[in-house]
């Protein structure tokens, strides 16, 4: 006759083998997505060597927002 206790703790440890495995690849995944971050902002492409003064108008930008605008109560 089988032994229920054996079969209820090999069963137990499968479980926790199993959330041991997927734990270790969700952190060596997260391990990897921190080293490519790392990695994009070391690029030089993503940075500015220069302050860049707007021209004119863009569509994001707010009236008082940017260095030339006219206030227009002082005029």
């Amino acid at each position: 006759m089988n032994n229920q206790f054996e079969a209820l703790v090999k069963m137990q440890l499968s479980m926790c083998e199993g959330w041991a495995k997927l734990l270790q690849s969700g952190f060596s995944m997260y391990e990897a997505l921190i080293v490519n971050q790392a990695k994009m902002f070391q690029h030089p492409a993503y940075f500015r060597y220069k302050d860049i003064i707007p021209q004119g108008a863009d569509l994001l930008d707010h009236y008082g927002k940017r260095n030339h605008d006219v206030d227009v109560e002082k005029v």
